[in-house]
């Protein structure tokens, strides 16, 4: 059976097992993952992993070709690097990277930039959506390139008429244009030649490289975190608790100042004048939210009246062992690691605000590059990811802020 057939059977298999669940459950197929049962879940787990290897597969038959034309030699002498492996195992190893697109990558020696592998970079992705906080909460959109922003002044003027009476015409205005520029973010790892052999055993990639790739997701995405908070907006991106966003809250009376205090000092009267600062149409969105750190919420858990009784009540029933309320004032809050806690001069302490209008803008693609050389006479190879990114608060009036 060819590699097109397979493909073509494992789609009709899915599609019938979705089918059965849709007239079972009466729901749509796509429910499949919150509502069908441990059984059904599992198979159509294992059908996306079949999909994928011969997604790959196929991918690698159209390539064999091209592959093909190496110049075997100049191969075996690049991936040598003095192991000391015998001809027999150079042919081999040559043989099987020409087989396993995967493996081909694995030991890729050149130094030019290359796209990860597509499962790399789908399980990098997939770290920064759980690691980053900020990243979950505000708009993420994907650009080729350098990108403008218009800003949106106000809208056309409306007037009440009398009946033929004169009417005026207005136009809707632009404020500032936001300009985006991705920032490159580099990890740069190191790897033994014996860790990349262990790595690939007999069967694959196998799971060395799996690690390698989840600590460059978690370095990535707890530096991009780092930014996307306080960020200076000047060679770096823009945070939304960052000196800028500051600037531009304080510019639109939208911070309430603590006047230097420390963040001991935040009273509950200071969460409901901050939340009020922001528009009433950005309080109903439904990313209307705080993002403040575990400091802030630990304080404003101790806020009391007549030093005895918290203002944050739990459910009467449940006590404490429910844990924390999620909102803060009724607003849902989020916490992030890298909000000031000190209280140096302007410290943003909390923000709270529609994050429709805190956007990241990720450059299409995460790239490698690879360099045996430097360390060739250690044994080791280095590899780096790089992945470029931009932030920005493209409306500041929908934020408010606590500083100090």
């Amino acid at each position: 059976m060819d590699d097109l057939t397979k493909m073509e059977n494992t789609v009709h298999e899915y599609r019938k097992a979705l089918e059965q669940f849709a007239a079972r459950q009466d729901a749509a197929p796509q429910t499949i993952d919150q509502r069908g049962s441990g059984e059904e879940r599992e198979k159509i787990a294992r059908m996306d992993a079949d999909l994928d290897a011969a997604e790959r597969l196929i991918q690698l038959r159209a390539a064999q070709k091209k592959q093909a034309e190496l110049d075997k030699s100049e191969f075996e002498s690049r991936l040598s690097l003095g192991t000391g492996r015998n001809e027999r195992e150079y042919e081999e190893r040559w043989i099987k990277a020409l087989t396993n697109p995967m493996e081909a990558r694995a030991l890729t020696l050149g130094t030019s930039g290359a796209g990860i592998p597509t499962d790399m970079e789908r399980r990098i992705v997939e770290r920064l959506q759980q690691v980053n906080v900020i990243r979950s909460m505000a708009q993420v959109r994907t650009i080729d390139s350098k990108r403008t922003i218009t800003v949106e002044g106000s809208l056309p003027t409306t007037n009440l008429v009398a009946e033929e009476g004169a009417i005026t015409a207005s136009d809707p205005s632009f404020g500032t244009a936001i300009s985006v520029v991705p920032y490159k973010l580099v990890c740069a790892t190191q790897m033994s030649m014996e860790f990349i052999e262990d790595a690939i055993g007999n069967g694959g990639i196998g799971s060395g490289l799996n690690y390698v790739a989840d600590k460059i997701a978690s370095s990535i995405s707890l530096k991009e975190e780092e930014y996307f908070t306080t960020g200076t907006n000047s060679s770096q991106p823009e945070g939304i608790a960052g000196s800028s966003a500051n600037t531009k809250l304080a510019a639109l009376s939208q911070v309430t100042d603590l006047g230097g205090g420390a963040i001991t000092t935040i009273s509950g009267d200071n969460l409901i004048d901050t939340v009020h600062l922001v528009p009433v149409q950005y309080r109903n969105s439904p990313r209307f939210s705080w993002l403040v750190s575990d400091t802030f919420v630990r304080v404003i858990r101790k806020i009391k009246v007549n030093s005895t009784d918290y203002v944050w009540k739990l459910n009467e029933t449940a006590g404490l062992s429910q844990g924390v309320p999620g909102t803060i004032y009724g607003v849902p809050y989020r916490v992030g690691q890298y909000l000031a806690t000190a209280t140096t001069n302007n410290n943003v302490f909390g923000v709270v605000g529609d994050f429709n209008y805190f956007e990241i803008f990720d450059r299409t693609g995460i790239t490698s590059m690879v360099d045996p050389y430097t360390g060739a006479a250690n044994q080791r190879v280095t590899l780096y990811v790089t992945k470029r990114v931009d932030s920005k608060i493209t409306q500041a009036v929908a934020f408010a802020a606590i500083t100090c």
